[in-house]
């Protein structure tokens, strides 16, 4: 966008803006405090729209393999997570890791690097240009895989190549 934008753009950006904010508003807070949860999109829809964010053009057709992906790897990691909690015996072997960037994408980056602090044993601490610093839980177990599959999930869904 540019700062003479026609008000036809404006508009369908905004409205875009506005349903994804309030869409996360709602998954995020269960649908509670609405009022806070508008105020709070409008604000994020203005900022959006003043610093001229172009719409994320996400593939839907990705979207449900995504998410079916997400809450596997989510579970799986929980079930593993809640055993080691429960049985002390089983190992831990805590580590600082780094996963090399397979996308050129930006965005798949930046949203790899959220949802993989969101999986069960893993902490993102920071990312660069090429490379993601995490923490782990077992650094026995595979952690690479999940993590390069969602990725590639990612790169489907956000556009560019998969990796």
């Amino acid at each position: 966008m540019t700062r003479s934008c026609s008000l036809p753009l404006v508009l369908r950006h905004g409205c875009y803006w506005l349903l994804v904010y309030a869409a996360l508003w709602v998954l995020l807070s269960g649908a509670t405090g609405l009022l806070f949860g508008l105020i709070c999109a409008l604000a994020a829809t203005g900022l959006s729209l003043w610093l001229q964010l172009p719409p994320l053009g996400l593939r839907l057709l990705y979207l449900p393999r995504f998410l079916l992906f997400f809450f596997y790897e989510t579970l799986v990691g929980a079930w593993d997570v809640a055993k080691r909690a429960f049985h002390p015996q089983l190992p831990l072997d805590p580590a600082w890791v780094t996963y090399p960037f397979n996308s050129a994408n930006p965005r798949v980056r930046l949203v790899l690097s959220a949802m993989v602090g969101l999986m069960p044993g893993t902490l993102t601490t920071h990312g660069d240009d090429s490379m993601l610093y995490l923490h782990i839980l077992d650094q026995g177990q595979d952690w690479r895989t999940p993590i390069a599959r969602m990725e590639v999930h990612l790169a489907r869904l956000l556009g560019g190549s998969p990796v």
